[in-house]
């Protein structure tokens, strides 16, 4: 199973509750032997500002800025040195790139503000779960990093990645897979009680609501029964693939709970969130574009929008990401 071994830390100065979401970091890594380094991404002013700031404020500025990470670091880590570094330009594509460099196998940061167009999500969280290539976790919530309940939203939608129907029940779940393989290794490790969350709702009800005044409420109610078991039934192949992929000895260890919801996975989920006090949610996101042209699929984006817990966002295998090292 894939575990966390390089963790990579972004500072957000103006995020709450960084010092906490720190101490998460070396608690994944210590758990496989792994490590962890932390760096702080300055933006320059416009080029047009840029000749107006002194060579001795950009170095002051450099200085305080390493100085704070330091101090991150010691306290996080008071008997290991973790590397830190001080970067310049923006946010995004110089963390995506030292994930490129050094391959790291997750993405820490606090939530970060935002304006009106990213009021949950900072900005830079956004571009993040838009392009980064390995897991982002985005930590909020009274806990931060602390989590006791976890939460694996999957969706039988996924296998429409890339284009086109899966050969295979294996393939169609591939990200999936790669949800419920961090979810049960995570709960595993910590001792956190894992649910399980799928939502689905009749594809026909809404769309041709005209005609179903003229559709008798039994037919109705056979559809709606006969999609319900459907969606059942792809949720226990799914899980007893899962108990195959984590192996006998993992599973033993987690406690889990699944949840079939109808509705939409966009208000569900949170539901379930609140209903079980959720610490934190394990999603995929999609490459998907569209007037928004985010590469997060629509319901993920809805998701995060509402929850009030931390968020782990997985891409599917094969992401390649609009960063690149020449950008």
């Amino acid at each position: 199973m894939r575990r966390f071994k390089k963790i990579l830390y972004v500072h957000d100065e103006r995020a709450e509750g960084a010092e906490e979401t720190l101490d998460l970091a070396p608690e994944l890594a210590n758990r496989n032997d792994g490590k962890v380094d932390l760096i702080t991404v300055l933006q320059p002013p416009p080029a047009v500002f840029a000749s107006n700031i002194s060579v001795l404020l950009r170095s002051r500025w450099f200085k305080e800025s390493a100085a704070t990470l330091d101090q991150l670091a010691q306290k996080a880590s008071p008997d290991r040195t973790l590397k830190t570094m001080v970067l310049e330009g923006r946010p995004h594509i110089q963390t995506i790139r030292e994930v490129l460099r050094n391959d790291y196998d997750l993405v820490i940061k606090p939530i970060g503000p935002g304006g009106v167009l990213d009021k949950l999500l900072g900005r830079l969280d956004m571009r993040l779960l838009r392009h980064c290539p390995c897991p982002v976790w985005l930590s909020k919530g009274e806990a931060y990093g602390a989590f006791d309940q976890v939460l694996a939203a999957v969706d039988a939608e996924f296998e429409a990645y890339g284009g086109g129907k899966a050969d295979t029940e294996e393939a169609e779940d591939a990200l999936n897979r790669q949800i419920l393989e961090l979810a049960f290794s995570l709960c595993a490790d910590s001792q956190a009680g894992l649910h399980v969350g799928h939502a689905w709702y009749p594809p026909f009800l809404s769309m041709y609501s005209r005609a179903r005044a003229k559709i008798p409420k039994k037919e109705i109610d056979a559809y709606v029964d006969t999609i319900q078991r459907e969606h059942r039934n792809w949720l226990r192949r799914l899980m007893k693939r899962a108990a195959r992929w984590v192996g006998e000895e993992v599973a033993a260890k987690v406690r889990l709970s699944t949840h079939l919801r109808q509705g939409d996975a966009g208000s569900e989920i949170p539901k379930l969130i609140s209903e079980f006090k959720i610490d934190l949610v394990i999603m995929g996101t999609v490459a998907r574009t569209g007037i928004s042209g985010l590469v997060i699929g629509n319901t993920a984006e809805t998701i995060l929008d509402q929850v009030t817990c931390a968020v782990l966002a997985v891409k599917p295998r094969g992401f390649v990401s609009e960063v690149t090292m020449n950008d």
